[in-house]
């Protein structure tokens, strides 16, 4: 498996080991749509969209390793119209990141700031610090210091509820 360059020299996004992007779903669309994604059969992919959008349809998701679509708004407290993640959609998103823990990463969200930079910040714990805050909290961590990203913290934490469960 080689590297992966994925990415249009005019997107500002973070690259680490297990991330080959962190974009808007834009960014994703002109990319998927220009084939600039390669060994895409080695990445997974996280698309996050507010409810009441539609997912991808096949034909912009073929090709990757493994997809999971979910839905839900980049909110930290809920209103009754629009709820936060939920602890079933963060054990989703747990699980998915730690059966594909060998594979690399792509994840969207609508803006490509927040809601799949929270994502990010959980998926890095998870798979370089078994999913230990304090841990993840002292060692560097280019998500949080890219001028990009407003991380979801409401998100990481979600995901990461389910490390002593496992």
């Amino acid at each position: 498996m080689g590297e992966h360059v994925i990415l249009d020299k005019n997107i500002n996004t973070v690259v680490t080991d297990k991330i080959v992007g962190i974009i808007s779903r834009d960014e994703y669309l002109t990319l998927y749509n220009s084939n600039q994604i390669e060994d895409k059969q080695d990445i997974c992919l996280i698309s996050v969209y507010d409810p009441g959008n539609y997912a991808h349809p096949d034909t912009k998701i073929e090709g990757f390793h493994k997809v999971l679509q979910i839905p839900f708004w980049d909110l930290e407290v809920g209103f009754v119209d629009r709820p936060v993640i939920t602890d079933e959609q963060g054990k989703e998103l747990h699980d998915f990141i730690t059966q594909n823990k060998d594979k690399k990463f792509l994840i969207h969200c609508s803006a490509g700031k927040s809601r799949s930079a929270g994502v990010g910040l959980a998926l890095n714990c998870l798979l370089n610090h078994n999913g230990d805050l304090y841990k993840c909290g002292t060692h560097p961590n280019p998500i949080l210091d890219h001028t990009r990203y407003s991380p979801n913290y409401k998100v990481r934490d979600t995901i990461l509820k389910w490390v002593e469960n496992t």
